[in-house]
């Protein structure tokens, strides 16, 4: 059912999880359900799971600027155009994240206490359990990797139990093995794409989930806790996964911006699942902040210089790199995921293009579906292209790198992968016995692996995943304008128009003070435990320890 994610904003102003399973259920006339006559039928379960779907953010919900595409602008890709993101210098009060990721716990866990009392086959019980765990795991997944270390709690509970509701931090490797544990468990359970409800989450949504999530902890295993046995077991599991998916017949779009710009993905060959919107009905605001006066979180330098030459070669060794002094010297001969993601003209202060300017001289086009014009493009809320969710290109990326990282890539693998995405961008194919040196390379990774971040970078730019990657990576130097600063730096401008910084060599300086970003390892590796949350559990007299350096 192409609409679930519309009636789960519908069916959530009615039932929500908030605090007791009475205050869920029992609530008399206004729902008419109670915890003892609700689990009666497989179509009440059904329904009980379409709540999760709100915790799929996509291109955000009517005017709201949280979705995970554009918005996520700390990372050394964009330079936010209101004020410049930093790191938080004290623990808050409290964190919607945290709270609302146990909401849905508690919810998945009561899914799984009441299941097995529904009249109902031992294959559909299995499925609904599988859709469970995926949640759960899906929220305790985005819980360690903000916080680390976290409650583990698996069990539906009342309020009066407050022995295990002040559950001490659980170690994040004890957590990772019961997010794997839950993902397979899902992945051999929840129904195929052929037997599941249109885009629903299937088998498929559960390997790509899965590959996802090991990929993301291998790399914490290997990088911060230097744990190599745990890593490469890690790196197998989204190995594997990835290869589960890649083998049922998805396929790349022709176009690199048609999974981003399609009013009907459901005829997309490369989207394994994603949020619908509908005119009228159900929208969103993203291509609106995009397409008006509101001035744009625009590309960074760095970024635009990590785009290969269609000759597979980095702009620093290539022949083909025609320099930066105008906007289509630099789109020249590049990686045409560039110009799909930049467009072909500048906009900045003094230098307005319909209307349009950005922080850096580059707009972001990524997104734009070209038939759709007038208020569909830019007004708030009214915005109705459909957001990936899962999607092929990040499952090629995934088991490329940890192929890479298990040090069992082949050239193979490499042509399966990368060089799709690679083709699509018009971009010569990567030999992984032939490598171009790139003078940029970090020393510490080998070239295998710098090509395969720069493609994810370039593939997955502006959707929400640089800042992760650069933190499980363990390279927050990334953000640091004294070792890149290039990061605070956009195009190169003819003339310094009225409002507009530059610096020396006229590159545009969206920030007056880039040394006021301050970073501090390992402190901001990890987001602080809300102040609120620790005193709770200090009130209890339960060791409940703050984060390194908060």
């Amino acid at each position: 059912m192409r609409n679930i994610l519309i009636k789960t904003i519908v069916l959530s102003l009615s039932i929500t999880l908030l605090a007791s399973c009475s205050d869920y259920l029992d609530r008399g006339s206004k729902v008419k359900f109670t915890d003892d006559n609700y689990w009666t039928n497989e179509s009440n379960v059904k329904t009980f799971t379409w709540g999760f779907y709100d915790r799929f953010m996509g291109y955000g919900n009517g005017s709201s600027t949280n979705g995970d595409f554009y918005w996520s602008t700390f990372s050394d890709d964009q330079a936010l155009q209101s004020g410049m993101n930093n790191f938080s210098t004290a623990a808050p009060a409290s964190n919607t994240d945290w709270n609302n990721a146990y909401i849905y716990i508690r919810k998945a866990n009561l899914l799984l206490e009441r299941i097995d009392q529904v009249p109902m086959t031992d294959e559909a019980k299995n499925h609904y359990k599988g859709l469970a765990k995926f949640f759960r795991a899906y929220e305790y997944a985005n819980l360690i990797k903000k916080f680390g270390d976290v409650p583990y709690i698996d069990k539906f509970l009342d309020q009066s139990e407050t022995d295990l509701i002040y559950t001490p931090r659980t170690a994040r490797s004890t957590v990772v093995e019961k997010i794997m544990a839950d993902l397979e468990f899902a992945a051999a359970n929840i129904r195929t794409k052929a037997t599941a409800e249109a885009n629903t989450v299937n088998r498929n949504v559960a390997n790509a989930l899965l590959s996802r999530v090991a990929l993301y902890e291998g790399s914490i295993a290997k990088y911060h806790n230097n744990d190599a046995t745990k890593a490469n077991a890690l790196f197998t599991i989204a190995k594997n996964a990835a290869a589960a998916v890649m083998s049922q017949g998805y396929t790349l779009s022709p176009k690199y911006k048609d999974i981003y710009t399609s009013i009907a993905l459901a005829s997309n060959t490369e989207a394994i699942m994603y949020k619908y919107y509908l005119k009228g009905t159900f929208m969103h605001s993203m291509t609106a902040y995009l397409n008006s006066t509101t001035p744009i979180s625009g590309a960074t330098k760095d970024l635009i210089e990590s785009y290969l030459c269609t000759d597979g070669k980095p702009i620093d060794v290539s022949p083909l790199y025609k320099g930066d002094a105008d906007i289509s010297k630099i789109l020249a001969d590049r990686d045409s995921r560039l110009s799909d993601a930049i467009g072909n003209v500048l906009a900045y202060r003094g230098n307005a293009v319909g209307g349009l300017i950005s922080s850096t001289g580059y707009l972001i086009k990524k997104y734009n579906n070209n038939t759709i014009t007038g208020n569909d493009l830019t007004q708030i809320n009214a915005n109705y292209t459909n957001a990936p969710i899962f999607w092929l290109a990040e499952v090629y990326l995934n088991y490329a790198e940890a192929a890479a990282e298990l040090g069992v890539m082949t050239q193979i693998d490499a042509d399966n992968t990368i060089n799709k995405l690679r083709a699509r961008g018009g971009v010569s194919s990567l030999n992984i016995t032939n490598i171009p040196v790139d003078p940029k390379k970090d020393a510490d990774i080998s070239s295998l692996l710098w090509e395969i971040r720069r493609e994810r970078r370039i593939e997955l730019a502006f959707d929400g995943f640089r800042y992760w990657d650069i933190r499980r990576w363990k390279k927050l130097e990334y953000l640091d304008y004294a070792t890149n600063p290039d990061i605070f730096k956009g195009a190169k401008v003819p003339t310094q128009t009225t409002g507009l910084l530059v610096d020396a060599n006229m590159y545009i300086t969206p920030y007056s003070n880039p040394s006021l970003r301050i970073i501090i390892t390992p402190k901001h590796y990890l987001d602080a435990i809300p102040t609120g949350v620790k005193s709770l559990y200090d009130l209890e007299g339960i060791v409940f320890p703050q984060n390194p350096g908060w």
